[in-house]
């Protein structure tokens, strides 16, 4: 069955702008969503992410094989792993080559880095159990979390979709009001990305997977659709005019004041299910469904997610590097001269190397893709390009 091109689209623009907005004070990460509202990439990522995982797992695990589904959840967990280890410590290994040529020993002390200097021993005990977690590397711990609570949902939802979606609405409500996070060490507080709360979207792109699969539709109302644009309008032009101070303080997991992405707060929810909710019922899924192919350049980024979205970390470290400790730019964007020449440079030379990377490993793809079971509960799928990554 073939895949649906689509969530390989929207999975390439959020790598991205992903790797965009991952090299600090860049020119270009002025025009990523974020800068226009209340959410950016990484909640579209997690959401396409509980989508593909509905795609990719939940057809075996109803149709008999649900064991045979576990394992390749497992599976997926240490790749994933391995992955998050090679990456932090390419990271390191980057971050330290540059700190010894360029004699800045500065470059291993922000973002957690000074843990690895300070207590080598702790932090490397660290590395291993997910709880040290450093600036660009801490995404992948989260979704590791959130893929060993997918036999749990997988579960739930086999018994109801809303009961699983219920579920994870009150882990949700749980980690935000009573502070329940996972620790750090050897760090103090707990993870950036806590999974506790971010699994709602995981939850919801879930649902959402399951529906696809079905061939159902979630009832489109034209009054919500114009509740979802209003509220998307006035989340621009709250972060455009920097409106925060004009809002009571509220509680963090609340939050109307600032970025804070450790706990999904309601406003911040709200507006990544706004854009969902606006763009599914536009005319641009339609458009896209009659003009994507497999050799489209952002379906390739969105087909290998987990490489390019590894590569992209380290060449960000390397942009980030380049940038500020190799030609002394600082954090603010620079609209003119040499600034906007290198962010260009650095921007563009990434993305072609990320493009040439997804483009390779089509390349060099020699065994068919497996297909998972075709029916879900009692319904047969719908006859559409509904297949996903894992």
């Amino acid at each position: 069955m073939p895949r649906d091109y689509r969530i390989d689209f929207f999975r390439g623009l959020a790598l991205i702008s992903i790797f965009v907005n991952h090299i600090p004070g860049n020119l270009y990460s002025n025009f990523t969503h974020r800068n226009f509202g209340l959410s950016d990439a990484a909640e579209i990522f997690v959401l396409l992410a509980g989508i593909s995982a509905a795609l990719a797992y939940y057809p075996r695990f109803v149709s008999g094989q649900a064991g045979q589904a576990i394992g390749r959840v497992g599976k997926r967990i240490g790749t994933l792993y391995v992955a998050h280890l090679a990456s932090i410590a390419c990271g390191f290994a980057i971050y330290a080559g540059a700190s010894l040529w360029l004699d800045q020993p500065g470059l291993m002390l922000p973002d957690e880095r000074h843990w690895i200097v300070e207590k080598p021993v702790e932090a490397l005990a660290g590395m291993g159990m997910l709880s040290y977690q450093t600036g660009n590397f801490n995404i992948l711990p989260m979704y590791m979390v959130m893929m060993a609570m997918l036999p749990a949902m997988m579960l739930l939802a086999r018994v109801r979709l809303s009961l699983m979606l219920v579920a994870s609405a009150a882990l949700w409500t749980i980690a935000n009001v009573w502070r329940v996070t996972l620790p750090s060490f050897p760090g103090e507080g707990g993870w950036y990305f806590n999974p506790f709360t971010w699994q709602i979207l995981f939850a919801i792109g879930f649902v959402g997977g399951v529906m696809l699969r079905r061939g159902d539709r979630f009832p489109v109302s034209r009054p919500l659709y114009g509740l979802a644009i209003a509220y998307l309008l006035a989340s621009a032009i709250l972060v455009f005019a920097h409106l925060w101070d004009y809002f009571p303080a509220l509680p963090e997991w609340v939050w109307l004041s600032g970025f804070n992405k450790s706990w999904v707060g309601v406003f911040r929810l709200l507006h990544v299910l706004a854009i969902a909710y606006v763009v599914i019922y536009s005319p641009l899924p339609a458009l896209l469904q009659g003009w994507l192919d497999e050799n489209n350049a952002i379906v390739r980024l969105g087909r290998h997610t987990l490489p390019v979205f590894w590569a992209g970390t380290l060449l960000s470290v390397t942009g980030h590097i380049i940038r500020e400790s190799v030609f002394g730019l600082p954090n603010d964007p620079t609209f003119t001269g040499f600034g906007m020449l290198l962010d260009t440079a650095l921007i563009g030379a990434g993305l072609c190397v990320l493009f040439a990377l997804a483009w390779y490993l089509d390349w060099t793809r020699t065994t068919p893709r497996s297909r998972p079971a075709p029916e879900v509960g009692n319904r047969a799928a719908a006859p559409s390009r509904i297949v996903a990554a894992e």
